[in-house]
């Protein structure tokens, strides 16, 4: 498979580098920085402003589907991920590619999810500490909502830097409190190689 990566330089775009590539596939990686991937012969990198027509077009020209790892940064604008999913959704329909795998938080909430008490607690804090980070999120959603694209959402309560542990997909969760950065990887592969969970967001669950 062909896949484009949008911030394939970020904590989690490049564990998702690397586990695509040792699977086989072939990785095209927007940066919008600094170049810190390791050189492989099925990845080439381009510069990309996940805002913009132009580098999103060269992003996903040729490729199967795209996975955004657009999150919030010290210094970024508080629409950052809304903004991005709105222009790769131009930019998709506009050469007629249909899939795409996004990375959000459980603050995003779905009609049925089972909350815990742990993820209820955190979501609040974060709520109340940066609510333009859980409005934008929420706001991303209805973008891919609206649109015709074949997306599936990933949800996670907290990310970490840490060996993956087992874990099942499930449409309503409840969320594992922390979920390694690996098995976000593993999901997204998951779901783009079984072509799972169209038009739904599961959240990483224990099994």
């Amino acid at each position: 498979m062909k896949i484009s990566v949008i911030a394939a330089n970020g904590r989690s775009g490049r564990t998702f580098v690397t586990k695509a590539l040792a699977a086989g596939h072939s990785v095209r990686a927007g940066v919008h920085r600094t170049n810190n991937l390791k050189p492989h012969s099925h990845l080439s990198v381009v510069r990309c402003d996940a805002t913009k027509q132009s580098d999103l077009r060269q992003l996903i020209d040729g490729q199967d589907a795209v996975i955004s790892f657009i999150g919030h940064v010290r210094g970024s604008p508080p629409d950052a991920q809304t903004a991005a999913t709105r222009a790769l959704v131009e930019a998709m329909q506009a050469q007629g590619l249909r899939r795409v795998v996004s990375l959000t938080g459980t603050g995003v909430r779905f009609p049925g999810d089972h909350i815990t008490l742990v993820d209820r607690i955190l979501n609040t804090g974060i709520g109340l500490i940066d609510p333009a980070r859980v409005r934008d999120g929420r706001e991303h959603v209805k973008v891919l909502q609206q649109s015709d694209l074949d997306w599936t959402i990933l949800r996670v309560l907290k990310l970490q830097n840490t060996a993956p542990k087992p874990f099942v997909l499930r449409q309503h969760g409840p969320t594992k409190w922390y979920v390694s950065r690996q098995e976000v990887a593993e999901a997204a592969l998951q779901v783009l190689e079984q072509a799972s969970f169209i038009r739904q967001a599961p959240i990483l669950s224990k099994p």
